[in-house]
């Protein structure tokens, strides 16, 4: 228990949000390259880093429309469980990048 909040008082940070986040994208860019890495969960995890280091750089980031579905899709699951926003996040970086909208049912 002591090491979680050791490791989560770590990763608030911002300048390790950051890290984490631009890592993250450089894999996505990788990911695009490889065929055997999904780019596009690296790409949305970069993003969600990014955008919570710095609030000028999410500013930044939501002017894009297919990244500021992502935003308000990943702001809208705040309140679910962890499985169910890790779904909701995959599926928004999918949409994010194949450039369809998901068939609502």
């Amino acid at each position: 228990m002591f090491l979680r909040t050791i490791f989560a008082s770590i990763v608030s940070l911002p300048i390790v949000r950051g890290v984490i986040g631009f890592i993250c994208i450089i894999l996505g860019v990788i990911g695009l390259a490889l065929p055997f890495m999904p780019g596009f969960i690296f790409f949305g995890i970069g993003i969600i880093c990014l955008a919570g280091a710095d609030p000028r750089l999410k500013k930044l980031l939501v002017k894009q429309p297919r990244i500021e579905r992502f935003m308000q899709h990943i702001d809208k699951s705040s309140g679910l469980a962890f499985t169910r926003r890790c779904k909701i996040a995959l599926a928004a970086s999918a949409e994010v990048f194949v450039g369809r909208r998901r068939s609502q049912k």
